[in-house]
Order: C-alpha cells, then structure tokens, then sequence
C-alpha cells in the first residue's frame, strides 16, 4: 500500500511538472512600444551587377555597383542632383509607426486607457500610423495614377513584413488550453495604403486588417522582420475587397519593393 501510494505521488509530481511548464511565462521585455521605421528608397545589391563594378572607399572596400539601380521600376524620389526628369528638392520621406493602444472595438478611436485594457471587450490592437510624401512616377501608369515621369504618385502602396509571435493563446492538449505558451510559425503581415498626390497617409489598426489577431491579456511577444514598402505594380492597384487595409498583390503586374527602413546619412 505504501508502494502504491508512492507511485502515485511521484506520478502527480510528473503531472504537476508538466504542467507547471506548460503554464509557465514565457521571457518578455517590460515595454516595447512605440516603434518608429523611417523609410529610404530600396536598391538591388551589388551583384549581379548591371553596370560598373567598382570598389567602395575605405574602411569598407568592398565590392560596388555603378550606377544605383531602384527594385521598384514604379515609384522613385526627386534629388538636385539626379538627372532629368528627377531633378528637384529632395522633398520625398516617409515612416511608419507601430503602436500598442487600447481602441474601442473595431475602430481607431482610442478608449481613453493605457494597455493593458481592462474594459469590456477586446480593446488592446497595434495601431498603424504610416505617412509619406514625394513619392513619384518612374512612368505613366493610366486613370491618373501616373500623368509622367516624376509626376506624384496616386496609386496604392502595400506595407509588408514577417511577424513570429510569442504568446498564451495557443491549444497544445494540456490542461493550460486555450491559453498555452507558444510560438507560431512566421507569416506574413501586409498592409495597404491609398496615396494621393505622392502622400501615402493611412491609420488603420492590426484588427482592423485581421480581425482578432491581437487580442488583450495573451502577454504576446512579436518579432518583426524588415519592413518593405512595395509598389502595386503597372496598374498602381491591389487586391481585395477591403483594401485598404486589407489588401494583396496583383499577381504578375510587375511589383517589388520600393521602400524599406533604414538611415538617410547626409
């Protein structure tokens, strides 16, 4: 008998172990919010290069490419100094800013609290806040979106990164279901904005272009990949019914990335 009650002593320690770690927190920062990328025009790399090769200066003497040549074949930016058409002040500039708020549900109408949101109803979301100016036509692209060369864009740009959340809100078998520590795999995210004159000025929200994916209380850790903005291709538009926010790329219509975060060093 006292065997007996051994072993099921020791099996309800293995059980308590078990699920202690399933229950278990995982590593997360205090605060990580806001988050500002500023945007600068997206290269292709020195090789394969089209052009000159040659040989950066000192400290940094590796090899180069001349001239610069832009992934997008849409959208550009002016500079004095470029020959024309694209001769002009350097006016083009844009960032986009990432924030954890508390919204009223389905808006970007703030609920007047600081995350964590103890209100009724899913409130927490990541605020979106893009803005851009200058943003110019490498070509004529029809219905106005592109009247010339150098002319201010009125198409639709898409943002995209990768997201690998870390959080308690997954379903593993355990007695911690549905509110198990895990990783998912890394996705895509996008987000489509409409710009208008060279301006592409949108707020939206992360729930607002994927209903639910943030949700309050899930202590939820996201990774994020570089940050892409990428032209809508020959046409200047995107996919989906609801884009913008929610928006796709139209396949075979000549996209690729105009922009990305990083430094302008003057």
């Amino acid at each position: 008998m006292k065997r007996f009650s051994l072993v099921l002593a020791v099996a309800a320690l293995g059980a308590m172990c078990v699920a202690g770690a399933a229950l278990a927190a995982h590593a997360r920062p205090s605060s990580a919010t806001p988050l500002t990328f500023q945007l600068v025009p997206s290269f292709a790399p020195a090789t394969p290069c089209a052009g000159t090769v040659s040989t950066h200066g000192a400290p940094l003497a590796v090899p180069s490419c001349n001239p610069p040549v832009q992934t997008s074949a849409w959208l550009t930016l002016q500079d004095p100094t470029r020959a024309a058409p694209y001769t002009g002040p350097a006016d083009g500039k844009g960032r986009i800013i990432l924030a954890v708020v508390c919204f009223n549900p389905g808006t970007t109408t703030p609920s007047g609290q600081n995350p964590p949101c103890s209100n009724a109803g899913d409130q927490i979301d990541v605020k979106v806040d893009s803005f851009s100016q200058g943003t110019r036509c490498t070509a004529v692209i029809a219905g106005g979106i592109c009247t010339a060369a150098n002319a201010l864009y009125n198409g639709k740009v898409l943002g995209v990164s990768t997201i690998q959340i870390s959080d308690h809100n997954n379903v593993s078998g355990l007695a911690c279901d549905p509110n198990c520590p895990g990783t998912v795999t890394a996705l895509p995210f996008s987000v489509g904005a409409q710009c208008t004159a060279g301006a592409c000025n949108y707020v939206t929200s992360a729930d607002l272009t994927v209903p639910g994916v943030t949700q309050e209380g899930k202590r939820a850790v996201v990774e994020l990949g570089q940050i892409q903005v990428q032209d809508a291709g020959s046409d200047g538009n995107l996919a989906g019914a609801s884009c913008p926010p929610t928006c796709a790329q139209n396949p075979g219509d000549g996209s690729a990335t105009a922009f990305v975060q990083g430094l302008f060093v003057p």
